[in-house]
């Protein structure tokens, strides 16, 4: 069997919930469509626990992007061209942006690991995915982080920019593929069914468009779709 799930963000409980809740078997796949880590406080924990599954299939999200950006600074010794004036704007500009949405977590996991696990953690990192197509259960799926921005449906998947991967908001209203569904995350499932409480969220699906972030860190459930099957799981 195939699976699908994001935003999981530092929720290593819920994430544990759900292996054990789809019974994942070597044989089956999971794929993690990014924004693993940040705001919840076990973010690095999950990312670890995945390196070492190779039937979880990992993306790169845009929480990722930053920290493979920002990470690294705390490992560099001090230079005369890492100290200069600009550079060090630059950096603390960075890191600010990140720390406001969630990042302070990450580096305080980070900052307790062994020098030995920060470079692990670093080069699971520089490996990631940034897109997937599958086929399951007589269906094909294009499976990213974000969506596909500036799509068009002869656009070749290697044509879009990194942008159009991890930051994307599809808008269901647009015509998607007509053979293939278009599986991502990024946008808490809220944003496109207008309801106020996170905990009632649930995986949108319109069309052959299907948003699985139901807003797991801010307290809704942790949503998952079965590929084989378009069986909906939450925990």
């Amino acid at each position: 069997m195939q699976y699908a799930v994001s935003d999981i963000h530092g929720c290593y409980d819920k994430y544990v919930q759900l292996l054990r809740r789809i019974d994942l078997k070597e044989s089956d796949t999971l794929y993690v469509l990014g924004d693993m880590i940040d705001r919840g406080p076990d973010g690095l924990k999950i990312l670890l626990d995945i390196s070492m599954r190779p039937n979880i299939i990992p993306f790169l999200g845009n929480h990722e992007y930053v920290a493979l950006t920002c990470l690294p600074w705390l490992m560099e010794e001090l230079t005369e061209a890492n100290t200069e004036p600009d550079v060090l704007l630059w950096r603390l500009n960075s890191i600010q942006g990140w720390m406001a949405d969630g990042g302070d977590v990450t580096v305080n996991e980070f900052r307790r690991l062994s020098p030995s696990a920060r470079q692990d953690v670093l080069d699971f990192l520089e490996d990631l995915t940034v897109y997937e197509e599958a086929e399951a259960g007589g269906r094909q799926f294009v499976l990213v982080h974000a969506g596909l921005g500036g799509f068009a449906p002869e656009r070749a998947l290697d044509d879009y920019q990194l942008d159009d991967l991890i930051l994307s908001r599809p808008d269901p209203g647009q015509t998607w593929f007509r053979d293939k569904y278009l599986i991502f995350g990024h946008t808490p499932t809220p944003y496109y069914t207008g309801i106020s409480d996170c905990r009632d969220a649930r995986i949108f699906r319109k069309g052959k468009l299907i948003a699985i972030d139901c807003g797991c860190s801010a307290g809704g459930p942790l949503g998952c779709i079965c590929l084989d099957t378009l069986e909906e799981i939450y925990v």
